[in-house]
């Protein structure tokens, strides 16, 4: 230990070779039959060497970082993944409503010309009721004058 600040460093330095997995797992396979060691605490070691105790401690909380940081990748892998899958759904789900949209604009096209076809069809049927309402009144108007004509062609003789 002839550079205890060198060594600080390095230690301070793992936690990054840790994330950025430069660490191997058979490195801490292997403390884990020391971590196990019920002597393996700070509160033993302590009473030999306040470093001692302090290395302990530190390896404790490194290892259990490691563990989380190898339980939580997958993870971040997993929600890399769906996030992707989300991003090709909204992708998809947009060209989707876009068809919809353009479709709802040429339903709504082809219904203002069935209305106005249907408009064009009810007054055509409105028109023709009157033109047969006044059909029908022109032959009783013509019904009538052709009995007035008997009178009349009557009267004529008459007078004559």
């Amino acid at each position: 230990m002839a550079n205890p600040q060198n060594f600080l460093d390095i230690l301070l330095g793992f936690k990054a070779e840790v994330d950025e997995e430069k660490i191997p797992a058979k490195n801490f396979d292997a403390i884990r039959n020391t971590l196990a060691d019920e002597r393996f605490t700070p509160e033993i070691i302590i009473k030999a060497s306040p470093a001692a105790a302090g290395l302990c401690d530190w390896i404790v909380n490194i290892t259990a970082y490691y563990d989380v940081v190898v339980s939580v990748e997958p993870k971040k892998m997993a929600v890399a993944e769906a996030q992707e899958t989300l991003a090709k759904a909204t992708e998809k789900k947009a060209k989707v409503d876009a068809l919809v949209a353009k479709l709802n604009a040429e339903l709504k096209e082809l219904m203002d010309e069935f209305q106005a076809a249907m408009d064009d069809k009810n007054n055509a049927m409105a028109e023709a009721e009157r033109c047969e309402r006044k059909l029908n009144l022109a032959q009783r108007l013509v019904g009538a004058l052709g009995s007035e004509q008997e009178r009349w062609s009557q009267s004529i003789i008459d007078l004559g």
